[in-house]
């Protein structure tokens, strides 16, 4: 286990400019006194803490030690709760960081490195109440009403949330993670999740094992992109609701994560790099490691973008694109999203990435391998599309093509995309009686399966035979439906990820 020199060190080593905020001679110098007084070393590593909390403070609003006043360490106080995800401005949070700092600066001031030690001692008066409570800010970090000029005045915050404990806490939240989602419930999406990312990949379970890279892709994917089938959210979304972790704050962090493709713009230092959205420009700072020498020009980046320094990259791909093959590839990505956006006339691109990731980054990777063999291959005659409304209660064959569905592991977004077809069925006021439900229901779904998986391409018979239904209604009701709603081969309607991909399969 490190001790707490081996966590002075790793932090010196990584950022030479911290020894511009507080040298690090002046804090080993200080540890050793600890040490010497008989300190053990939890309390010495958790010291450390504190005063990595007052470095990344002090960075942040520009000061120096010599700068900081009682009024200062309240509104670092303030600072830390809010932004610090280890910190909580409670009475024992507070007295601990500040008994840490008044411990501190005593020792600067013996050593002629500052001229006064008053200041965590001013602000313990300012903050700890006799009754054990905080004054000024509440547990969040937030000030109280009657502290708007400490607001006003209050340091900046910093570019996301910080965790002291990132590389620790990553790992111990990816072991919660794996064991919540081991539970039997969870293997029918396994399964989905498994066959849509091969549909991506291109790849045929048959191909014989998966690499540690495919694993490392497909975890990705899975936690941050793909939706589960009952609830039509993100894993870690899931998780962050049911999981009961230890490590809410950065499970939250995670799952705010987005999926992007995007350019690499500055290299700012060793560390970050400016960036910008490769599709709408939008600019943002990234923790990225490039490979000597690579080039900027032609690099695209594809992978889960956190808008947070403290936190690295998951999983990042690395694609070379001519500047030609990069119009093309944006113009592709643009055609996909207005097929979308008939589905969902007020999406952006954000929107889309989020519902079908995979179809991008299979649509990136196939620039990547030959980008003149690579089209928007469908156009529709659909205008004007507005979906007809929700009913308030289901009717018998909605009812019926749930329990099908349902009953079948199809998923919510599937269930919903089917009910849709049938309510525009029913907008366009036909007879709705002309089947029984069951057949409606089965005619719907194969319908949404044709659209979908290209069934009839692939020589595929009808899904509903196998459990029992009479083939000839089936396709009646199936043939009405096609001609009064005049569906398309992939019609942006009711595409769901399947189809997105199949658009760019060779049954395309």
């Amino acid at each position: 286990m490190e001790n707490v020199y081996d966590l002075i060190n790793e932090f010196y080593s990584n950022d030479e400019g911290w020894n511009l905020i507080l040298a690090r001679d002046d804090v080993e110098s200080y540890f050793r006194k600890q040490a010497w007084q008989g300190v053990d070393g939890k309390q010495l590593k958790s010291d450390w803490m504190y005063l990595v909390m007052l470095c990344l403070y002090m960075e942040n609003d520009d000061l120096t030690l010599d700068e900081m006043t009682g009024d200062t360490l309240v509104d670092a106080v303030s600072w830390c709760a809010r932004y610090v995800a280890e910190f909580t401005a409670d009475y024992s949070h507070v007295k601990a960081f500040l008994d840490c700092l008044g411990r501190f600066f005593v020792s600067m001031k013996e050593d002629g490195r500052i001229e006064s030690s008053l200041a965590p001692y001013l602000a313990e008066q300012m903050l700890l109440q006799d009754d054990g409570s905080v004054a000024i800010v509440d547990p969040s970090g937030s000030f109280l009403p009657g502290e708007e000029e400490r607001e006003e005045n209050s340091a900046l915050p910093p570019e996301g949330t910080i965790f002291l404990h990132a590389g620790e806490d990553v790992d111990g939240l990816m072991r919660e993670i794996h064991f919540f989602f081991q539970n039997d419930h969870f293997n029918m999406d396994f399964e989905r999740a498994v066959s849509l990312y091969n549909d991506s990949m291109g790849r045929l379970d048959l191909e014989g094992p998966q690499s540690e890279e495919y694993w490392r892709g497909f975890w990705d994917f899975f936690l941050f992109d793909y939706h589960t089938v009952e609830e039509d959210m993100t894993p870690l979304d899931y998780f962050c609701r049911y999981g009961n972790s230890h490590y809410e704050k950065l499970a939250r962090e995670l799952s705010s994560a987005r999926v992007a493709f995007f350019k690499v713009e500055e290299l700012l230092d060793e560390e970050r790099c400016l960036c910008s959205d490769f599709i709408d420009g939008t600019s943002y700072i990234l923790n990225l490691h490039l490979e000597p020498g690579e080039s900027l020009d032609d690099l695209i980046l594809s992978g889960n973008v956190f808008d947070n320094r403290s936190l690295g990259m998951n999983y990042l791909q690395h694609h070379h694109l001519k500047p030609m093959a990069q119009r093309r590839l944006k113009e592709v990505l643009q055609a996909c999203l207005a097929w979308f956006r008939i589905q969902d006339p007020h999406a952006q691109w954000s929107d889309f990435m989020r519902r079908h990731s995979l179809v991008c980054r299979k649509i990136l990777r196939k620039f990547d391998a030959n980008p003149a063999a690579v089209v928007f291959p469908y156009q529709t005659k659909i205008s004007g599309y507005l979906p007809a409304p929700e009913p308030d209660t289901m009717d018998v064959v909605t009812t019926m093509l749930c329990r099908i569905m349902k009953f079948s592991g199809f998923s919510r977004f599937d269930i919903r995309l089917s009910c849709q077809m049938w309510q525009d069925y029913k907008a366009l006021g036909l007879p709705d009686d002309s089947y029984p439900p069951e057949i409606w229901a089965s005619a719907i779904l194969e319908n949404l399966l044709e659209i979908n998986e290209k069934r009839a391409a692939q020589q595929k018979p009808f899904f509903i035979e196998s459990i029992g239904k009479p083939f000839e209604n089936v396709s009646k009701a199936y043939m009405d439906l096609r001609l009064a709603l005049h569906l398309e081969s992939s019609d942006p309607r009711y595409l769901n990820e399947k189809g997105y991909l199949m658009m760019f399969s060779p049954y395309a």
